[in-house]
């Protein structure tokens, strides 16, 4: 081999060791290009969700009051065609500032206007909302002002007081139909084993007809079982929001009796936290809905009652297994205090009929709406024993735009509750909770690795229900 080729072996070596090391940068580019998107992505997803937590996308106000706003956000907002009775503006802004007439004593009359005034504010500013007339209006929101991101609803309502409780009631609620818990097997008079019922009811069906008549017992579906020579019954039944025909082979058991083989229940009861107490003598208690403890679906109300409870002992809570507040109710008419007339997600609602519980003005405080909330102190009530106690907690999260029962994460601080129950224990459920001598909401959840922490619901939003 001469001097000549080995020379231009060496070329076409280095230009081939120098393409390969240029492939490597270009895919090592390409590779840090991607990271930086899936970054970038990561963080505007992260700093979206934190956004969208702090605004909220329905408010309500009252009327004449002056709203304080301070999310701190890169949005602007603008609201039409509410001018003349609703105001929102950047706190110390040059610009002019429509009033209302009841508010400001001024009148504006834009009937004739081509067009109609826009209201525009800055919401990475405080902003200062005021209306004065009932009603609903709507802001659109853009992010940087550009990208359309979402609208907000303001729903001005009338200033409203309610009572707060904190007492121990016991809960009596009877489903509307009866509700299937299982199937099982049934042990015929011939010998024979047989499960009529498997595959054709599931666990949350509530039986409303047994061959056309309505029922409301488990005796009364035992007694309609028992009439008639068919083989099979007719039962109506409800399974989420459809209603379904079905019909099932009757098995004459060991017992003489016809079954279908299935597990029931009627009623169910508990002890709870009466929240508040309203002007119309209208309560809500638990912050939650009551569900069937076999199958968690919530029980659709047929009646129930709410009674006085006697708090007897107390489990405590620790980590892993959340305490519970043990009580003695007396289901005696004297001491039922109220009806229940519902049963949502946010709490069972109704009517007091008790009038040693029934509202009182001077023990009445102003509802706090979500946009007053604030992170640090706030107060609960609950009953412990034979009387009702104030116990200090602190708010740690706030989610505005919370439409269930967890909008506020609470923390027990009060040295004696925890000393006492070991933080938030199952049937303090309704706890009120006031701040600023208010009542913003109840408390509806414990942690159940963390029992000096748990949720609570906005009263708006019990209220609402």
């Amino acid at each position: 081999m001469t001097e000549k080729t080995k020379k231009t072996g060496r070329q076409k070596s280095k230009c081939q060791t120098d393409r390969i090391i240029l492939q490597r940068r270009k895919r090592y580019r390409l590779f840090l290009c991607f990271l930086l998107l899936i970054n970038i992505g990561v963080i505007s997803a992260w700093y979206w969700k934190k956004m969208d937590d702090k605004v909220a996308n329905h408010i309500y106000l009252y009327q004449n009051q002056q709203v304080d706003i301070n999310w701190d956000v890169p949005l602007e907002g603008s609201l039409k065609e509410a001018q003349d009775v609703i105001a929102i503006r950047n706190a110390g802004s040059a610009e002019a500032v429509v009033k209302n007439a009841n508010h400001a004593g001024n009148t504006i009359n834009n009937a004739n206007s081509a067009e109609k005034m826009k209201q525009s504010f800055q919401l990475n500013h405080p902003v200062t909302v005021t209306a004065s007339t009932l009603g609903s209006y709507q802001a659109e929101l853009k992010l940087f002002g550009i990208i359309p991101y979402k609208s907000i609803q303001f729903d001005v309502i009338e200033e409203a007081k309610v009572m707060p409780s904190g007492r121990a009631v016991g809960l009596y609620l009877q489903s509307d139909g009866i509700m299937v818990l299982g199937t099982s097997q049934i042990d015929g008079k011939d010998g024979f084993s047989y499960e009529p019922a498997k595959d054709i009811l599931q666990p949350g069906d509530v039986i409303l007809k047994v061959n056309g008549t309505a029922v409301g017992t488990i005796d009364q579906v035992a007694e309609k079982l028992q009439q008639g020579k068919e083989k099979k019954v007719k039962l109506e039944i409800r399974r989420g929001k459809n209603k379904l025909y079905l019909k099932l082979d009757k098995i004459l058991a060991q017992d003489g009796q016809y079954k279908i083989g299935v597990w029931l229940r009627e009623d169910t009861e508990g002890i709870g936290t009466l929240s508040f107490i309203t002007e119309k003598n209208q309560f809500a208690a638990l912050g939650h809905g009551i569900a069937d403890v076999d199958t968690g679906k919530l029980i659709s109300l047929r009646k129930g009652l709410m009674y006085l409870a006697k708090i007897e002992g107390i489990r405590k809570g620790k980590s892993g297994s959340p305490g519970e507040l043990e009580g003695s109710v007396n289901l005696s008419s004297v001491n039922c205090i109220g009806k229940i007339e519902s049963n949502t997600a946010l709490g069972i609602t109704g009517t007091i009929i008790g009038k040693d519980v029934s509202y009182r003005e001077k023990e009445a405080l102003p509802v706090g709406l979500k946009q007053e909330v604030k992170e640090g102190k706030a107060w609960i009530l609950c009953q412990l024993g034979d009387t009702v106690e104030r116990f200090e907690v602190t708010i740690e999260k706030i989610n505005v735009n919370s439409r269930d029962n967890k909008g506020m994460v609470i923390r027990v601080t009060d040295k004696k509750l925890i000393r006492k129950t070991g933080g938030i224990v199952q049937g303090m459920s309704g706890s009120p909770i006031m701040q600023n001598g208010k009542v913003i909401g109840a408390i509806t959840h414990v942690f159940v690795n963390e029992p000096t922490k748990g949720y609570g619901t906005f009263i708006e939003n019990m209220l609402g229900e």
